[in-house]
């Protein structure tokens, strides 16, 4: 079933995406939020998935068929660290290069993938890992 739309806002900078995120920071398990973004970075929809404690699985095809079905050319994703450590893990860090190669393939950019744990938010494209 395709995520459901949501209102437009427009995602312009970190500020913005830690806002459209905020949700996450309290959450007591891990979990995913995916945003699908027009080409002038104006939100289509949005995916949450709710993990377990330490861990969150979504696919890079479950992206990327969200991506399709909403006609978007950027994604931003964030998930939370439940352990209060915004670090990326290695597994983020792998995660995070492989999406971004695989929306290239699609002709669509992953604009940032965010690791938010109480107010500390990583920003991977920040980084230079996106």
């Amino acid at each position: 079933m395709p995520p459901l739309p949501v209102p437009s806002p427009r995602i312009a900078n970190l500020a913005a995406a830690r806002t459209l995120f905020a949700g996450l920071r309290e959450a007591t398990v891990e979990m995913v939020a995916i945003a699908y973004l027009d080409p002038d970075r104006r939100l289509l929809g949005m995916r949450h998935v709710v993990g377990e404690r330490d861990q969150v699985a979504v696919s890079i095809r479950t992206i990327a068929v969200d991506a399709l079905t909403f006609g978007a050319v950027g994604v931003v994703m964030a998930h939370n660290h439940p352990s209060g450590d915004a670090t990326p893990s290695e597994r983020d860090l792998a995660f995070t290069r492989a999406l971004a190669a695989g929306l290239r393939t699609l002709e669509m950019v992953l604009l940032d993938h965010l690791v938010i744990a109480g107010d500390e938010v990583t920003s991977l494209r920040a980084v230079g890992v996106v």
